[in-house]
């Protein structure tokens, strides 16, 4: 079967002329066989049009219908029962076809999937006839995955909104956005906002690899955010972003709780928002945010073709239709809007589906990206940071404002620890912790979070905590081993050394060649990764010896001239991820 391909449809004529033969065929056998086992009621003994699971994803399967003679399977009709997996979104109307479509020769076990029970049993080799998705997205992974099917025509579609409560949504224009701005627009003020002091609005995605909304938003929008397949694009760089500060699980169900926020959804969870007493109100922007569309797709050879059809045919009917509407979903794409409050006049779906490539490209760098940051920062405190960089800001002064800068706007989910460096700090140590590693939302204790503790601890990087001179060797090796031994293979580790020269220990310690050839050895192993990113200020760093550390565990050497760079620097060790 080949993929992406649309089945061709069996014409009207055809498929009633076979249904006519059959029945005639068979009804002197049914007959009999109602005669000889009698009747059966619909309280489960007997044969029903469906069964749907919408708890634990197992079937409940109706019995098989009466076995054909051997005219019938000999002829074009093939009699038999038909799986088929439904999005929960779909569910409802899909019962309904899979009713309408029941007859003495065809029946249907419909089954509830989610999207990611659905790809976690395709994968495992578990085939239905039919599957019903929440997006087009979702076969068309599985279909670069290897999963032989066919996506068909679209059965109901759901166009993309950004959605908030109607005071946050009224804050967007605060921000500058009108209906005129498209979603790239948006982003860029409100990432503006945030590096310049805040914006009581957060704008939040879901996980384009579950969430319908936010994947067909960003597969519609990738060209207006610069492109997503370029390392240090425009458009990788706010995909990181987006990333790490997603909202978890289904973006919308974070509404009822968390009044800044807002969030892609569909015209369909603007409508169910409502029905749970919640209002939203959705914005439309130039260029669009996309839209769902829910396709017909069939995934194996071994049922009945002419069910299939018959299932097809009638979800795409017009009783299909006012099921639909039911759902508060449009039949196809160009089917009448359902009436939702909060969802813009006018608002139409674009029919074209989104590029299986964008698709595939969007989840392979996101399942890199999204993964949790453990940053421990080493901040030189040594006497030379006290020289001054311009007139009276000296070089502390400098490190000070690039930390509580990136502090300001690096997701809130990122662990982080800070120690801070010279020499013999702590004994014959050339380092001392400052803060432990824990994530920035973490109570450390009543009322203080993380993010506050490491707020406070670079708000008194100042002229007097500075003492020593600069042991970055045995500091920088020492922060590497202690990354190696909190490694989590589910978050990725990275070691942010800022510094206004290089290795000046006057108690001895490490050499340079001597760490060079112990980062190398420990990159090389393989093993527990960590990334290393060293930045130097002022017009003393070496350079090129920053750069030789730096390569000799994979990571990178910059000079910092604004400490407004420094929250870059974080998009740039997590943009590393893709490739």
């Amino acid at each position: 079967m080949a993929k992406h391909s649309n089945p061709t449809p069996t014409s009207g004529g055809q498929r009633i002329l076979a249904l006519l033969v059959a029945v005639a065929v068979l009804v002197g056998g049914i007959s009999i066989y109602r005669l000889l086992v009698g009747d059966r009621d619909e309280d489960g003994t007997g044969s029903t049009a469906t069964g749907t699971s919408d708890v634990d994803d197992s079937a409940v399967t109706s019995d098989p219908p009466p076995a054909a003679d051997d005219d019938a399977r000999s002829g074009e009709v093939e009699c038999g029962q038909v799986t088929v997996w439904a999005a929960p979104e779909l569910l409802p109307a899909v019962e309904s076809a899979a009713g309408r479509a029941t007859d003495d020769c065809f029946s249907y076990a419909v089954v509830s999937r989610t999207a990611p029970t659905a790809r976690s049993a395709l994968r495992d080799g578990e085939t239905p006839d039919v599957w019903l998705p929440s997006s087009v997205a979702w076969p068309q992974l599985m279909a670069e995955e290897g999963v032989d099917l066919e996506i068909g025509q679209t059965v109901a579609s759901s166009p993309v909104l950004l959605a908030g409560r109607p005071q946050v949504v009224a804050g967007l224009g605060e921000l500058g956005v009108t209906p005129e701005s498209t979603f790239a627009e948006v982003l860029q003020s409100y990432q503006a906002a945030v590096a310049t002091g805040g914006s009581d609005v957060a704008v939040r995605l879901g996980d384009p690899r579950t969430d319908p909304a936010t994947m067909a938003l960003l597969t519609a929008t990738s060209d207006q955010l610069g492109g997503l397949d370029e390392s240090g694009s425009a458009g990788r760089n706010l995909l990181v972003v987006l990333a790490q500060t997603a909202v978890p699980g289904e973006p919308v169900s974070a509404l009822a709780s968390e009044e800044t926020l807002v969030v892609p959804a569909t015209e369909q969870q603007i409508g169910a928002a409502a029905q749970e007493d919640l209002e939203l109100e959705g914005v439309s922007l130039a260029g669009g945010v996309g839209a769902v569309t829910m396709p017909f797709v069939r995934v194996a050879d071994t049922g009945s073709a002419a069910a299939v059809d018959a299932l097809e045919q009638q979800l795409t009917s017009e009783e299909a239709a006012t099921d639909l509407a039911d759902l508060q979903l449009r039949a196809g794409t160009d089917g009448e809007a359902p009436d939702v409050a909060g969802v813009p006049e006018g608002l139409t779906v674009d029919g074209e589906a989104p590029d299986p490539a964008t698709t595939n490209l969007l989840a392979q760098t996101w399942t890199l990206i999204a993964p949790q940051s453990r940053i421990l920062a080493l901040i030189d405190i040594s006497g030379s940071m006290e020289a001054p960089v311009d007139g009276d800001v000296t070089r502390i002064d400098l490190t000070r404002e690039a930390a509580q800068t990136a502090l300001s706007v690096i997701p809130q989910r990122t662990a982080i620890g800070v120690w801070y460096f010279a020499t013999a700090l702590d004994g014959d140590r050339d380092y001392r912790e400052a803060v432990p590693m824990r994530p920035l939302n973490e109570e450390v204790r009543s009322g203080v979070t993380q993010l506050d503790a490491v707020l406070s601890v670079t708000e008194d990087l100042d002229l007097d905590i500075l003492e020593g001179d600069t042991g970055l060797h045995d500091s920088l090796w020492a922060a590497y081993q202690q990354m190696q031994e909190d490694y989590s293979p589910e978050a990725i580790s990275s070691v942010l050394l800022l510094t206004d020269g290089i290795n000046d220990d006057s108690t001895g310690g490490l050499s340079e060649d001597e760490v060079v050839e112990r980062l190398t050895e420990a990159r090389e192993t393989g093993e527990r990764p960590v990334t290393v990113v060293l930045i130097g200020m002022g017009p003393d760093v070496d350079e090129e010896a920053l750069e030789r550390l730096a390569a000799s565990a994979g990571g990178e050497a910059l000079v910092l001239r604004d400490p407004r760079e420094l929250p870059q620097v974080f998009v740039d060790i997590v943009a590393r991820r893709a490739p």
